[in-house]
């Protein structure tokens, strides 16, 4: 099997997995628009902490694939113009890890007086998500165009 067709079938796996980032994504944003921090509980803040912990784990496994696996190493042998790209989002990995873990020490205390500070830490987490998986997967997209070539 060539290069480019190991490259190939890492990168639509990395699609599909990123589908089922984009759905615990969706999941997150709907129980954060239920959340009402001027009503919130300290069972609701645990209830919310138990969600971040199990979305936390799957996105620990995804960048974990994307590092380790292969695919972000394969893009810049694809296309090596895209060296600091690619060395930008690896940044980003961590810096979206830090920020999840902040959120979720928040809303493990269960101090219904910090529930606007998880609320607005989860927002910005879930707007930094989106734009990551956004530049991610046109990334590989080109990549995989490139790869068929």
């Amino acid at each position: 099997m060539s290069g480019s067709q190991i490259f190939s079938k890492l990168g639509e796996r990395a699609l599909d997995d990123h589908g089922l980032i984009h759905f615990y994504l969706d999941q997150l944003e709907r129980a954060l628009s239920d959340f009402d921090p001027a009503r919130a509980e300290p069972e609701m803040l645990r209830t919310v902490a138990v969600r971040i912990d199990s979305f936390k784990e799957r996105l620990a496994e995804h960048f974990g694939t994307e590092e380790d696996g292969g695919l972000l190493q394969g893009i810049q042998d694809v296309l090596p113009q895209t060296e600091s790209d690619v060395r930008r989002l690896r940044g980003q990995h961590g810096r979206l890890g830090e920020a999840l873990e902040k959120a979720r020490a928040i809303a493990r205390r269960g101090d219904p007086a910090e529930a606007p500070a998880l609320k607005e830490e989860l927002d910005r987490f879930l707007a930094m998500m989106r734009e990551h998986e956004r530049e991610e997967d046109a990334l590989v997209k080109r990549a995989l165009r490139q790869a068929e070539c």
